[in-house]
């Protein structure tokens, strides 16, 4: 074999290790991505920046991502916040039974970032069915059962209230007639129908003839009181559509406007 073609095979031998060397360097590197990505070397992943959706953008070396109620599931239900947990916290102090569900998001205009089913509105006081809300309008459901409703009753039948109607707390659709959507899309909103009393009494939310004093005035007290918690009431004489049943919602109006009807 001559002097040039030892060269040139020793150049080519040279040319293929280099070559071998950068396919193992670049599988390194991948390696290690994936690593980090996992979260095996120390710190977990990356945080995203804010103006990126992570889901999109997840490696296919990444972990499926679970999510908890109360702990969101990295899309819009996110962390809860602190006033999220307030709230909760506030739930407990009445005596509500409630569970947390995970994140609502059945359409761009309907949902609930951290819902709760709430099964009491007070310590003995049901509501049936359960009823899903966001937790702001729970709250107000529950402080208005409470201060204004039990104390109601209480005056003018000597008992308390033992079970709250709910006909209708989370739907996803528009207002009857209207193409905007409704505050019960957004968990926002609360209708109830009917009381129980603790001694098997029920009143109804409808407009009671002027001998029914009682029933009248227990509804005019339930119905006033709950100006002081929501941002919208409606209710019988309102319109045809709540002719039997009280309408609260928290719409936010720009104004401050709240409309009790």
């Amino acid at each position: 074999m001559s002097k040039t073609s030892g060269r040139t095979s020793g150049a080519a031998r040279l040319r293929t290790g280099l070559r071998l060397a950068a396919v193992i360097a670049g599988g390194l590197a991948l390696a290690s991505c994936s690593f980090l990505d996992w979260g095996f070397m120390g710190g977990g992943s990356k945080a995203p920046s804010p103006s990126v959706d992570p889901a999109p953008t997840r490696s296919v070396f990444s972990l499926p991502r679970v999510g908890f109620p109360g702990l969101g599931r990295g899309g819009r239900g996110g962390m809860m916040s602190a006033s999220e947990r307030q709230c909760r916290a506030a739930l407990r102090r009445r005596g509500v039974q409630f569970t947390d569900l995970a994140p609502i998001r059945d359409s761009a205009a309907c949902g609930i970032d951290h819902p709760v089913r709430i099964s009491t509105l007070a310590s003995g006081v049901a509501i049936k069915p359960a009823a899903t809300l966001n937790c702001q309008t729970a709250l107000a459901a529950a402080e208005w059962l409470q201060k204004d409703v039990g104390p109601a009753a209480r005056k003018r039948y000597l008992t308390g209230i033992a079970e709250v109607n709910n006909m209708s707390s989370y739907s996803c659709r528009r207002i009857r007639g209207s193409s905007r959507w409704s505050e019960h899309s957004k968990g926002n909103a609360l209708d109830i129908g009917s009381f129980t009393l603790k001694n098997g009494h029920v009143i109804t939310v409808s407009r009671q003839s002027i001998l029914a004093m009682r029933a009248r005035g227990f509804l005019h007290a339930a119905r006033v009181g709950a100006c002081d918690e929501f941002t919208t009431v409606l209710g019988p004489g309102s319109d045809a559509d709540h002719a039997d049943h009280f309408h609260f919602d928290l719409r936010q109006r720009r104004s401050g406007y709240r409309h009790c009807d």
